[in-house]
């Protein structure tokens, strides 16, 4: 193929302890063709003087400040300056591998609306690898979107649902006029299954393109409270609304039924029991507000590959866990964890009966 243009996106906002690291990653890119579109979402820091010598050394780094509007209005409007054939976003406290947009460009077919990478997860800005994040087994081999299957494709198999390290076409998202919501958390969950369900082709690529960092305090993922959870909700009701009463397809459901869990599981391991009970009002009204159709015929909820932490069974009840998990309307996941709730509490009771009975003796 030629050598398109390539808008790497990066929302800023009070990064200047990061910034430099990340925006050198970007210029030692062996592909050249690029324009960094940097999105200053209100700093308060000194993020913006950093930026500055970059954008003396080299033009190719384009820098737009805007009042504080979050991580989705960073983006939105990266989107709008964003001059090339295809987009790439890229946080701002991250790396770049050499060789990520080279690898990622590679991959590009007629028909592929996006390219992921694979990353790995580091300890601070380096690329020294800890672990990876979840990454598709089948890398290198196209995956065609005949009938929505990559919705089923994503809860099916560990994929990590996020906007960055993806190489989207351009004018795929302006088609579909694709945008990030506003005014919630966990943005990308919404972005990844509207992206998923649009394209017409994806394909994983097998080599380490991002190196993300897990050590920054102030990340979303090291701050979860009962407005991650409220996002959460707002996510599947939107979803509802937008898709499945328009296109009730099973697919849909599905994904829909996946962030159910997903919220059920990050409530009951990541919020202080004041958050909890305040978040179990508000999953009940959701959960029951929306139930899409019965999908247990084409997609076998395992407790494992679902990563639903029996851990949930100290908090709640079995029988308040039982109640949520009819909202997942799905008999056969259903009746599996209601066994495993129920041989629990058996475990429990007997445990119970044999430290009396040694206290006696």
């Amino acid at each position: 193929m030629s050598h398109p243009l390539v808008s790497i996106i990066v929302p800023c906002y009070n990064v200047e302890a990061f910034i430099n690291k990340s925006l050198e990653s970007i210029y030692a890119q062996t592909y050249g063709n690029w324009e960094c579109i940097l999105i200053d979402d209100g700093s308060k820091d000194r993020t913006k003087q950093e930026i500055d010598a970059w954008l003396k050394k080299d033009s190719r780094f384009k820098y737009f400040y805007q009042d504080n509007q979050g991580l989705s209005g960073a983006r939105n409007t990266g989107l709008q300056k964003a001059g090339g054939e295809f987009v790439y976003f890229f946080d701002s406290d991250d790396l770049l591998d050499a060789i990520t947009l080279d690898n990622l460009l590679s991959l590009v077919e007629d028909d592929i609306d996006i390219v992921i990478g694979k990353n790995a997860i580091t300890q601070g800005q380096t690329n020294k690898i800890a672990d990876f994040l979840e990454h598709y087994s089948q890398p290198l081999k196209k995956l065609n979107n005949q009938n929505k299957k990559l919705i089923k494709l994503v809860v099916e198999n560990p994929i990590i649902c996020v906007a960055w390290n993806k190489l989207y076409r351009k004018e795929f998202l302006d088609t579909h006029k694709l945008i990030f919501k506003k005014g919630i958390l966990h943005e990308d969950e919404l972005w990844f299954f509207e992206t998923l369900f649009h394209a017409r082709a994806i394909i994983f690529n097998d080599k380490t393109t991002y190196y993300y960092n897990v050590a920054n305090v102030n990340s979303i993922t090291n701050n979860f409270g009962i407005r991650n959870l409220e996002s959460y909700l707002e996510i599947i009701e939107f979803i509802n609304e937008s898709y499945y009463k328009n296109d009730s397809t099973e697919l849909t459901s599905i994904y829909i039924t996946h962030l159910k869990i997903k919220a059920i599981q990050h409530c009951f391991k990541k919020l202080n029991k004041q958050d909890k009970q305040k978040a179990t009002p508000k999953i009940k009204t959701c959960f029951d507000n929306i139930q899409p159709n019965r999908h247990s015929q084409i997609l076998d909820f395992s407790f494992e590959d679902l990563h639903y932490h029996f851990k949930i069974a100290e908090v709640l009840e079995p029988n308040n866990i039982l109640k949520f998990l009819r909202y997942f309307n799905s008999s056969k996941f259903f009746r599996k964890i209601k066994s495993k709730v129920l041989f629990q509490k058996a475990l429990k009771i007997n445990s119970s009966k044999n430290r009396s009975v040694n206290k006696v003796y």
